[in-house]
């Protein structure tokens, strides 16, 4: 738990940083997969091509690998084979807020964001959060609302946007400044609201965190 350890403290420090979230997703979708994820996210060739330069850019925050890539053969090659090309990239747990949520820890992430000024770029249900101002995009391909996304202002140095918008998170993220800290929080908070999706989150009695 060193890298959530060093996430808290980040965010008690007000220390700018980023992290992305690099899952099955994000890889099928450069690969040129057809077809959409499980949230009705579409694999669309621009959105490939988004990710793929953002890899080409070898950005310096927090990239995070999730396990999740790790399960079909052909995307398990590609991947190993881009992590080679890209080793430069100094890659961290991705899982780590879920891991956190799973165990019972995420009540300390959530506090320390109720005394920020913090704000969520996601579907219309992260409006119930009462700690988060809200920025609504599309529940799916909210890639395609980018340019409108992108004509806000994001220079609040004190501002941190936890970002839930599929595999678009990676390419909002990498656009917004380097002096606020995005943080990509994929479905963790979903079973806080009622709307569990990750497969553990099924099994677990999740407590109120606000």
């Amino acid at each position: 738990m060193k890298f959530y350890r060093e996430i808290l403290d980040n965010l008690i420090e007000r220390k700018p940083f980023k992290f992305s979230r690099w899952g099955d997703g994000e890889w099928l979708c450069m690969m040129g997969e057809e077809g959409e994820n499980r949230d009705g996210n579409r694999y669309l060739p621009e959105l490939g091509d988004a990710l793929y330069k953002i890899l080409l850019s070898r950005p310096e925050y927090y990239m995070g690998l999730q396990y999740g890539v790790m399960y079909n053969e052909q995307l398990r090659e590609f991947v190993f084979t881009s992590l080679l090309e890209y080793r430069d990239i100094d890659w961290v747990y991705g899982d780590i807020l879920h891991v956190a949520s799973e165990f019972g820890y995420l009540k300390e992430f959530t506090d320390i964001l109720k005394e920020r000024n913090t704000w969520i770029i996601g579907a219309k249900y992260f409006g119930a959060i009462p700690w988060a101002e809200h920025i609504e995009i599309p529940p799916a391909d909210s890639f395609k609302y980018n340019d409108k996304l992108f004509g806000m202002s994001f220079c609040d140095p004190d501002a941190v946007y936890l970002v839930a918008a599929a595999m678009n998170s990676n390419v909002i993220i990498d656009a917004l400044p380097d002096s606020v800290t995005a943080i990509d929080i994929g479905s963790v908070l979903d079973p806080y609201l009622g709307r569990p999706r990750a497969s553990y989150q099924y099994n677990i009695k999740f407590p109120k965190l606000w």
